[in-house]
């Protein structure tokens, strides 16, 4: 397969996951470096960062899909954005993958489209509640809280958010948030918020004010420390229980 992104980072987290699996992984820095990867080797699967330094990744996606229409090409990328995803998938990518990934997540999705399994589009879905830890920074954000509440004797909250269509411009949320607080993108329409130095009655807070900014209603499942769970792990399961007892269903 064909990782195209100027990062050498991202190109060897992808190359150390599935070379283990006896996947070739090749590399391209930029638009054209990978066409002409793609005329001299043969190619069962690309990877796109569609954010290429002074190209246009989606261009890009569209072109491959012209030029080779027998390869099928995915969106690998740290950014969700509504016209972004829905701009790829007119151009003809098949999935949209979310930087940081597990690497077992990383290894289904791609052996399924390598199989030729069918694959739905932007499948960040709840649930499947283990799909939820494919977000590595999310896990290390709850573990680094846990430690310093541990220490101080704090508390904080996490919570999922799921809403009826596309946010859009998710950091525009982060204007009424402590600026300890995180806000992680999991799928285009859906958030998971860490709530430092917040209680359940300061959940109630975020949600009316994330209400008001978006303007429609939304779903949400959330949990706190200590009271859900004493390490990241009962936290992390806390909120997935939650999650189905709320009934949320993607």
């Amino acid at each position: 397969m064909l990782v195209v992104d100027d990062s050498k980072i991202a190109y060897l987290a992808v190359k150390n996951t599935l070379e283990r699996e006896g996947i070739e992984v090749l590399w391209a820095r930029d638009g054209a470096e990978a066409l002409n990867r793609l005329k001299a080797e043969k190619v069962d699967l690309v990877f796109v960062d569609v954010f290429l330094p002074g190209e246009n990744g989606v261009d890009l996606i569209r072109q491959m899909r012209g030029l080779f229409p027998n390869v099928p090409v995915a969106v690998l990328s740290s950014y969700v954005d509504k016209e972004l995803i829905l701009s790829a998938v007119k151009a003809g990518a098949i999935d949209y993958i979310l930087k940081p990934f597990k690497r077992e997540y990383l290894l289904e999705r791609v052996k399924r489209i390598i199989l030729g399994e069918k694959v739905r589009v932007v499948q960040f879905s709840p649930q499947k509640l283990e799909e939820l830890e494919i977000t590595l920074k999310f896990e290390d954000i709850v573990r680094k809280e846990v430690k310093r509440c541990s220490r101080a004797g704090g508390h904080f909250c996490v919570m999922y958010a799921k809403f009826p269509s596309f946010v859009k411009n998710f950091d525009e949320l982060k204007e009424f948030l402590r600026e300890t607080d995180f806000v992680i993108p999991v799928s285009a329409n859906e958030i998971l918020f860490v709530l430092t130095l917040t209680g359940k009655n300061g959940v109630t807070a975020v949600v009316r004010r994330t209400k008001e900014r978006i303007r429609e209603d939304f779903t949400y499942a959330f949990v706190c420390y200590p009271d859900d769970g004493k390490n990241a792990d009962e936290i992390i399961s806390s909120l997935k229980e939650k999650i189905r007892q709320e009934g949320i269903k993607a």
